[in-house]
């Protein structure tokens, strides 16, 4: 399935390359993910590093209604919806305790670079294929929904500045004709299904279209639609503050992993046990993603980690600017790549807007970093992947490149939180790449997020669960982490014709997790 089966197809060729065997690599993917290793500070990707980081909680309460363990993109949706649709009237709020392991938004969601940009056709045959048309629909719809909904989040947060939440020009560039072609056959396919995305998307496919773009003449097509970007540590540490600000019920603990989890006594509730103390909850919520599997042991192979990359990169001194063929683009763009002859070989590029948001008449400024990930075809290597990201946006986008940039404009430097020294250096250093950098994502046995109560064979009743994104949580987590919260709160069925309604294919069933096999799914994507 598009992007996540060129995600999955780098996992198994990482994998591969490290196993000597099926048996080494069956072994490997059953084991304890553990807790969440501490990360380095200077991470371009968190910069300015929020308030929240400095934290300071008092000790452990003796209890709570609900602990949410991960304070990412699921872990703030759940929370928000929770105590927003709780409080009111005569009604108080739930007493809720977040805990993180490490800081605050510092897995997954706050190292991507905030591409909200969903597969859609890419995807629609596959998920067809396997789950019906009606199903398939939904769930591309649910993707869908993100956009919208996170432009409404930010907005109502007041964060549509702090967190760079915008809509951008998404292009998907094919420098194969074979692959350009199979893709205008899928978005055929797609448009018969989703008839009023038909609009929605455009087929460039003259040389003179694309060089519009900027493009190198090595791109052979073009499929564009409207995408969306944002900052995600920013959006997620700012709703976090918020909530803290108004709802006193709330507490957020960092720097404070859960360990384990036991029966009280009463044998209702939970014994949630940390390094700072025990507290005793109803209810608690796996918001952890990859790490889900280290208190939720029937999740081992169900819910994988697996590690991808990240770079932030200047741009040439000529990418974006205005041109006598071209309007300036800088930070309104959003591109993936395809280099190959298949799906499972892409790159992926978004563009900061200067600055701390957009200017004040909501035009971009220029000259910010470049957020690029990718190296599918790369076996997954780190340095081989580094090396791959720094220097494939200049064959993409030659000549139109320009120059090189030896460091960031200043206001570019304020975006990443450093100050500029007389020399002009932003405290990143030379070259292009300012910042390399992985991240853990979940890899999902069938390829879908787990939302839900978590089964008896997996746990207690009062146990849930949001995880397994596979790497496209900015299309699934924060509707997955509204609908499991509203399944706690037994407010809404899950069911609806709502596009943000939950699809039952993400639900944990016994049936599901039974047929889910990571073995066979990996093999299969693997072999393509």
């Amino acid at each position: 399935m598009g992007a996540l089966f060129s995600r999955v197809r780098l996992i198994y060729q990482t994998l591969k390359s490290i196993s000597d065997s099926f048996s080494a690599l069956s072994k490997r993917i059953s084991r304890d993910p553990g807790l969440p290793l501490p990360l380095p500070r200077a991470l371009t990707g968190v910069c300015p590093h929020s308030p929240l980081d400095n934290l300071e909680t008092s000790s452990l309460p003796a209890d709570a209604d609900v602990v949410i363990i991960g304070s990412g993109i699921a872990g703030a949706a759940i929370a928000r919806t929770l105590l927003d649709s709780s409080s009111g009237g005569k009604k108080q709020p739930l007493r809720i305790a977040m805990l993180e392991a490490r800081d605050v938004c510092s897995g997954a969601t706050g190292r991507n670079g905030g591409h909200i940009s969903p597969n859609s056709y890419q995807d629609y045959s596959e998920l067809a294929s396997k789950y019906g048309v009606e199903a398939a629909q939904a769930m591309i719809r649910f993707r869908l929904a993100h956009l919208p909904a996170l432009l409404a989040v930010a907005e109502e947060e007041g964060l549509l500045l702090e967190s760079q939440a915008r809509r951008v020009d998404q292009f998907d560039i094919y420098l194969r004709e074979t692959l350009f072609q199979r893709a205008k056959n899928s978005l055929a396919a797609y448009f018969e299904a989703l008839p009023e995305r038909r609009e929605k998307h455009d087929i460039r496919d003259a040389k003179a279209k694309i060089e519009d773009l900027q493009l190198s003449s090595l791109a052979t097509g073009c499929i564009s639609q409207s995408g969306g970007a944002l900052h995600p540590y920013r959006l997620i540490t700012g709703i976090l503050a918020r909530l803290l600000k108004v709802y006193p019920a709330f507490q957020l603990f960092t720097h404070t992993p859960c360990t384990d989890i036991a029966l009280a006594a009463d044998g209702r509730s939970y014994c949630i046990i940390t390094p700072k103390g025990t507290l005793t909850t109803a209810h608690v919520i796996h918001a952890t993603n990859a790490w889900a599997a280290h208190l939720l042991p029937g999740m081992r192979r169900k819910i994988v980690p697996m590690r991808v990359h990240m770079t932030a990169q200047r741009p040439g001194s000529a990418l974006g600017v205005e041109t006598a063929d071209a309007l300036p683009w800088t930070g309104t763009r959003a591109f993936v790549f395809y280099p190959g002859t298949t799906m499972f070989a892409f790159d992926y590029l978004t563009q900061q807007p200067n600055g701390d948001g957009l200017d004040a008449d909501n035009s971009a400024k220029l000259g910010s970093d470049l957020m690029f990930g990718g190296g599918a075809m790369l076996g997954g290597r780190a340095e081989a992947v580094t090396a791959y990201l720094g220097g494939a946006l200049e064959r993409y986008f030659a000549p139109g490149w320009g120059e090189e940039s030896t460091s960031s404009s200043l206001r570019a430097a304020r975006t990443a939180g450093g100050s500029v020294s007389a020399s002009g250096d932003d405290g990143w250093g030379a070259g292009r790449i300012k910042a390399a950098w992985t991240g853990i994502m979940g890899l999902s046995a069938d390829g879908q997020p787990w939302v839900g109560r978590a089964n008896l064979s997996l746990a207690r009743p009062g146990e849930w669960i949001a995880a397994g994104f596979s790497g496209e949580g900015m299309t699934h987590a924060w509707l997955a982490g509204v609908a499991l919260a509203r399944m706690v709160l037994v407010d809404v069925s899950v069911k609806g014709k709502d596009a943000s309604a939950l699809p039952p294919q993400f639900l944990i069933t016994e049936k599901r997790l039974k047929e889910a096999d990571i073995e066979a799914f990996l093999g299969e994507v693997g072999s393509e």
